[in-house]
């Protein structure tokens, strides 16, 4: 996965990237073992589809604020495709504010069917990667909508920071 993109257009998602799964309660019977391997790969092809609609659209960062499987991080990948998972709801609303993008939560339209379009996507000049201390920091500069500032303070210990 790439650790830097520029001109970035930014996706936020409020729902799972994982392998879709059938609702609980929910039982099938099946009689011929080819059966259950085409069941299989269409929850998988759930999944691809979401993803290939998310990079389709031209996003390429994602920003979830619930999991992103492995299965789908490999799709992410091959496009170059910055994916971020567990984002804190939070944040990704403050994100999506600046950027001038929505926070999705269902592909679900009105037809009942699923899409994304291009108009939810924020942007912004650069998001990368660096490492400050021990931890690696995802950073967005130049957001469309508005300025924003961080300041990340060090220090020995927190009464230190907490007096700064």
């Amino acid at each position: 996965m790439p650790t830097s993109i520029k001109n970035a257009k930014i996706a936020f998602v409020d729902f799972n990237l994982n392998k879709y799964r059938l609702a609980m309660g929910v039982q099938v019977l099946v009689h011929d073992p080819d059966a259950l391997e085409k069941i299989r790969q269409a929850e998988m092809d759930v999944c691809k589809k979401r993803c290939k609609m998310l990079i389709d659209s031209g996003a390429n960062v994602i920003l979830c604020a619930r999991g992103i499987d492995d299965f789908a991080l490999k799709y992410f990948v091959e496009a170059g495709v910055i994916a971020i998972r567990r984002v804190p709801k939070s944040e990704l609303r403050r994100i999506a504010n600046n950027c001038g993008g929505k926070v999705v939560v269902s592909l679900a339209d009105i037809d009942g069917e699923e899409s994304f379009e291009a108009s939810n996507l924020g942007s912004c000049e650069s998001v990368y990667e660096k490492r400050v201390g021990d931890w690696e920091y995802m950073f967005f500069e130049g957001m469309s909508q508005t300025r924003a500032q961080t300041i990340i303070l060090r220090g020995a210990n927190e009464f230190f920071l907490d007096e700064v």
